[in-house]
């Protein structure tokens, strides 16, 4: 049996929360819009068609498109210029994960951004592929990505461990038919219903290494 973990990006192995608010705020500045911590919250783990279409309501005249582009540009700049951080941890989780079987990265978030992310912070050698927004129809909390995921991988959903903060993601996950451990960031922590449905939780990155290492090593 070969047995899997896949993992979110975006505030479960990267500190990127304020980053992406910061970009998303001067790109709704820029064309006539609004936002607040509220609209965050709203498209906090969702597909990059779905917040990309929620900033273009917000700005008259912001296409999707153009929204994806502004923000994407904004995140590579923030991760070059070293605004995005690694969370405590994230490194451990990852050579842990690779440690126990092949790895995959399911993000919600644009490619141009997830491969900027994965080649700043040295993930590539753990990864064995990566789903980012652009690759699937329906997005998080859709099955889709980590369905995906799971078939780039060659195994079943059900032998997968998925790693996520979001309730979306959550959702995705256990809609996939993974394992599901969360590490809840401050929005998800609130969500009991949500946060019920995943079968393990950690505090951090770093619990969550362990807690992968006694889910997947007896059996692997």
């Amino acid at each position: 049996m070969v047995l899997a973990t896949v993992v979110d990006l975006d505030e479960t192995l990267v500190d990127s929360s304020a980053s992406w608010q910061r970009v998303l705020g001067a790109v709704a500045a820029r064309h006539g819009g609004s936002w607040t911590t509220r609209d965050w919250a709203a498209i906090q783990g969702t597909s990059t068609a779905h917040w990309s279409a929620y900033v273009a309501r917000k700005c008259p005249d912001l296409t999707p498109e153009a929204a994806v582009a502004e923000c994407v540009d904004g995140m590579v700049e923030a991760i070059r210029d070293g605004r995005v951080a690694l969370l405590p941890g994230a490194a451990e989780l990852g050579t842990t994960a690779a440690g126990l079987g092949p790895v995959g990265l399911v993000s919600a978030s644009p490619r141009r951004y997830v491969e900027a992310a994965v080649t700043a912070f040295a993930f590539a050698p753990h990864l064995r592929v990566t789903v980012a927004g652009e690759d699937v129809r329906h997005g998080k909390p859709a099955p889709d990505p980590y369905l995906l995921a799971a078939r780039r991988l060659g195994v079943r959903p059900e032998d997968c461990v998925a790693v996520e903060d979001s309730g979306s993601g959550i959702r995705s996950a256990r809609a996939a038919g993974m394992t599901v451990l969360a590490v809840p960031n401050p929005v998800t922590a609130q969500d009991l219903d949500t946060l019920r449905l995943a079968d393990h939780q950690a505090t951090d990155a770093r619990i969550a290494a362990k807690v992968l290492t006694a889910v997947l090593g007896p059996r692997g």
